[in-house]
């Protein structure tokens, strides 16, 4: 009896016990809660208060250094007013590389001196804005030249340029026969190099933070110093081809092709010579007809001779054979 009774005033205890605990835990989770929505309540409360009244009639708020931020305008001055426009859309210009390809007809004496005229143009406006690239000059069997002549121009005065090379093509008494210009957008390459150099760079800069401070294992340094190498290497190729984008954008190239012009004059020739021609024509085809001829009896021969020898047999031993009965 004395057992079960203490069995029973533990079992009490210990219900009282966690229901005290529970009565803790709740108690706790609202106290919680109550000072959660306390908390966002005034935060709400701080973020709807209105901003300070700016003095004076000054219409701006300083929000940053060096950054200035338009006060908002009351209901009356905005319906009397217009609000006003936003900022314009940046557009980027195109990045172009343009080439010429002229072609010039002109006699045949005066290629060279036109050539050397439009070096001479080149040569004057100076290295900076023009640039001989190539040079080529030589003439055919008939005594007529043919040259060619790439330049590279400042693009903003190409323009300009082709046209002098045109007076110039004018005055040796030549034309112009062939313009062709094309024009090739070098923008995304032009901003993917760019993007391309920064990241390299960036990358350069944090491996060799991580050499310097000497951070991580041997084996994680030997690979750094090696990455270091190839993204340097990677960078240095990326600028040279930044460069040369740059210097396409900034010099058009330009090929200059000179062809002689040839003018067939008809001139008379005696009845004499036009007879000499005819002579000298036929006796050519009389000895064209005797070689052919002649070829042609070079390649039977042995095949004339061997049937002729093929046959002689055939009939020595027709002869030769024994006379049968019947036959005789």
């Amino acid at each position: 009896m004395r057992k079960r009774l203490i069995i029973i005033t533990s079992a009490g205890f210990a219900g009282l016990t966690v229901l005290a605990m529970c009565l803790l835990l709740i108690q706790s989770s609202e106290f919680r809660r109550v000072s959660k929505s306390a908390d966002l309540q005034s935060v709400a409360m701080s973020e709807m208060a209105p901003p300070p009244a700016a003095s004076g009639s000054s219409r701006l708020v300083a929000s940053a250094p060096g950054l200035t931020v338009s006060e908002p305008s009351s209901p009356a001055e905005s319906s009397g007013e217009a609000a006003p426009s936003a900022d314009p859309i940046q557009v980027s210009v195109p990045q172009l590389a343009y080439a010429y390809v002229l072609g010039y007809r002109l006699p045949g004496p005066r290629i060279t001196d036109a050539q050397q005229a439009h070096l001479a143009l080149c040569q004057n406006l100076g290295p900076t804005r023009c640039q001989l690239v190539s040079m080529r000059h030589g003439s055919s069997d008939e005594g007529y030249a043919n040259a060619n002549l790439q330049l590279r121009v400042a693009s903003g005065i190409a323009q300009n340029f082709r046209t002098d090379l045109t007076k110039a093509i004018a005055a040796s008494g030549g034309r112009a026969a062939e313009t062709n210009i094309t024009a090739e957008d070098v923008s995304k390459d032009l901003v993917d190099t760019e993007a391309r150099i920064r990241q390299r760079e960036i990358l350069v800069s944090r491996l060799t933070d991580m050499l310097r401070n000497r951070q991580g294992r041997v084996a994680e340094l030997v690979e750094a110093e090696r990455s270091v190498a190839t993204a340097q290497e990677e960078l240095d190729q990326a600028k040279g081809w930044l460069r040369q984008l740059r210097t396409r954008v900034a010099l058009s190239q330009f090929t200059i092709n000179y062809v002689p012009a040839v003018a067939v004059e008809p001139s008379p020739r005696a009845q004499s010579g036009r007879l000499g021609d005819a002579v000298v024509a036929s006796a050519g085809m009389v000895f064209a007809i005797g070689r052919n001829l002649l070829i042609l009896l070079i390649f039977l021969t042995p095949w004339v001779l061997i049937a002729l020898a093929g046959t002689l047999l055939v009939r020595r031993w027709y002869k030769l054979r024994p006379v049968t009965p019947a036959e005789a």
